[in-house]
């Protein structure tokens, strides 16, 4: 994962580091996104955050770009008999890649890596309250829906899932089970629009 994490953010970086031949500015983007996700059942989860990027429109089907974000959670469960409440914070970065299989429907892979700061307690047992470190790594993929014309601005909704098994992954809760994301935002393209492209 580390690997292939690190073939993307080269890539991306050269692409945008250098401006080979047919480089256009008005391919390229900036924008974000707002990001919501919640889970029930033995545990609950409630995340929130926010999702810049920016990007460059390959193709007239396809997007690359780099994304941060910066999430909180929050997690309520029982051990031991115990109510426990767990708070989240994280900071990331990631690679995405949109394929559009017409303007409005797209599906999207990120590849990202994550620093997560977090604080467990349990009022009743302090001996499971606890706070700390962690990183973790995720490769999302989701189904995206919205308005896309390369030199506009456009709008999306996409719906994510974490398909490693990280432990730490802010997108699984506790037990492991998948927290789907959905992030919902806007992009605008740098430059005059052009029609042609």
């Amino acid at each position: 994962m580390k690997k292939i994490l690190f073939l993307l953010v080269l890539v991306s970086s050269n692409l945008f580091a250098q401006e080979p031949e047919g480089f256009n500015n008005n391919k390229m983007f900036a924008g974000g996104s707002i990001v919501l996700g919640f889970a029930g059942g033995a545990s609950s989860q409630f995340t929130i955050g926010g999702n810049p990027e920016i990007g460059y429109s390959l193709a007239k089907n396809f997007d690359i770009g780099l994304c941060f974000n910066t999430i909180y959670s929050s997690l309520r469960y029982y051990e031991s008999g115990y109510d426990v409440k767990q708070n989240t914070f994280n900071y990331g970065v990631g690679i995405f890649s949109r394929l559009h299989f017409s303007d409005q429907i797209f599906v999207q892979l990120q590849p990202e890596i994550n620093w997560i700061n977090y604080k467990v307690t349990a009022d009743q047992n302090p001996n499971l309250t606890n706070e700390g470190k962690l990183n973790s790594t995720s490769f999302l993929v989701g189904l995206g829906y919205g308005t896309r014309n390369v030199g506009q601005m456009n709008f999306f909704t996409v719906l994510l899932v974490d398909l490693r098994k990280d432990l730490y992954s802010p997108y699984r809760s506790n037990t492991g089970d998948i927290v789907p994301i959905m992030r919902g935002g806007f992009n605008f393209y740098f430059g005059r629009k052009n029609k042609d492209k």
